[in-house]
């Protein structure tokens, strides 16, 4: 294991430093390791599912394995929940996460791109959907008979940003923080305060928008109009409470998978000073030994050198950013929702989120049309084909006994056809 383990780490850094540029995939970065079980498949790659198999051999680092699920080669690499679905299957595929190498940052610390971005987004689809979110509540009977206010709705349909008003809340004099009223205890105020808030900055950005033969765009006004009037269009006098429901609830979801890409984000990015930390100073204790090697065989190591071995191993694989699907995992994001955020934020959502790499193609496809959608850059039609396929095949009947990625790239193109239709589409 160990000769194989150094000739790919010599492999991997060859590759990055052949490959890496500006436009880079952080997904393509990271080795991905698949692991055969030889008492079921032997050594052979083609007992692997066709599609499976073509997106590992198409990734640019990777490596196969010949081990058993029983096998404690396998401690550096794989997690029980890993281990579990080895023994179903019997096959595995694990992605060896690199993180950005970053200097310790003094004082405060700055926000990366991807919290940018994502906090940009936020603000200025806020602008744009909470006076439809509005419209559409006063429109709704059945709406006004569950909720006490929209923002009532919000908060109970949109965990994510009620999560990020209260947090906006932390450390704040009471003076300054919105109090209920006892005739407003069901009205969210702090909610009400925190969105008004991003949407009061949203109103600053601008966004172009490529129609059919015509770019609508500018400032976010004509936007904003667009959306309330679309969104009154959708509820007319003859339409019933579940369409109501459902136009109200689509808007609601885009504005709450937003709010959750803002906290992973925050999560995932303030918690890398102190990955970085505890990685330097293990490998400062280690003094060039491996700690991989060191966690396989911990016969006779200090408790000082085994701690900084599974430090190194911790900071490798942070539990924000590699979202086991496990049930208590705190954050976790479907492909599709990888997709919505790559077209609506122009960002990899790789940094985000270290499951689903075999959906890159699609994911990344996404993103370079969101680009072109919304007139951010220009992008090639080779950048977004991966998806075209699926995009026109999105009312096919789906396969029952589809593999995860024909089913995970079906889903992202059924995702990107929602919010085209939401928020672009005439």
């Amino acid at each position: 294991m160990e000769d194989w383990s150094r000739e790919f780490e010599r492999l991997c850094r060859t590759r990055v430093a052949e490959e890496r540029a500006p436009d880079s995939a952080f997904a393509d970065l990271q080795p991905v390791l698949l692991f055969l079980d030889p008492a079921r498949f032997g050594a052979e790659l083609t007992t692997v599912p066709a599609l499976i198999r073509q997106r590992f051999q198409a990734r640019p680092l990777r490596q196969v394995l010949s081990l058993s699920p029983d096998d404690p080669e396998l401690d550096p690499f794989m997690d029980p929940w890993q281990r579990r679905q080895f023994r179903e299957l019997g096959y595995a595929l694990t992605v060896l996460v690199h993180l950005p190498l970053q200097h310790i940052p003094r004082g405060r610390r700055a926000l990366a791109p991807v919290e940018l971005a994502l906090r940009e987004a936020l603000q200025l689809w806020a602008f744009a959907l909470i006076p439809a979110i509005e419209a559409i509540f006063a429109q709704s009977k059945a709406l006004k008979s569950g909720y006490a206010s929209p923002f009532d709705c919000l908060a109970q349909n949109a965990p994510h940003l009620l999560a990020l008003a209260d947090h906006s809340r932390v450390g704040r004099a009471a003076d300054e923080i919105a109090v209920d009223r006892p005739d407003d205890a069901e009205d969210q105020p702090a909610l009400r305060e925190f969105v008004r808030a991003q949407a009061d900055e949203g109103r600053k950005h601008r966004l172009v928008v490529a129609g059919e033969g015509s770019r609508i765009g500018g400032n976010c006004g004509g936007l904003r109009q667009r959306q309330t009037a679309r969104a009154v269009a959708a509820c007319g006098t003859h339409v019933d409470r579940a369409v109501m429901a459902g136009e109200i609830l689509q808007r609601i979801e885009l504005l709450d998978l937003l709010a959750k890409a803002r906290r992973a984000a925050a999560a995932i990015m303030s918690a890398r000073p102190g990955e970085m930390r505890d990685y330097t100073e293990g490998m400062d204790r280690l003094d060039g030994a491996g700690a991989h090697g060191l966690r396989r065989d911990p016969t006779g190591l200090g408790k000082r050198r085994l701690a900084a071995a599974n430090a190194i191993n911790a900071a490798q694989k942070p539990d924000a950013l590699i979202q086991p699907p496990i049930p208590d995992a705190a954050i976790r994001f479907s492909p599709q929702e990888l997709a919505a955020l790559a077209f609506l934020c122009d960002i990899d959502p790789f940094h985000l989120c270290a499951q689903h790499h075999l959906l890159c193609p699609e994911i990344l496809a996404a993103r370079a049309l969101g680009a072109m959608q919304f007139q951010r850059r220009d992008e090639t039609r080779e950048a977004v084909e991966p998806l075209l396929p699926w995009l026109r095949t999105s009312n096919a009947p789906r396969n029952p006994g589809a593999d995860p990625i024909e089913t995970g790239a079906r889903d992202i193109a059924a995702a990107i056809i929602s919010l085209r239709n939401l928020l672009i589409e005439e």
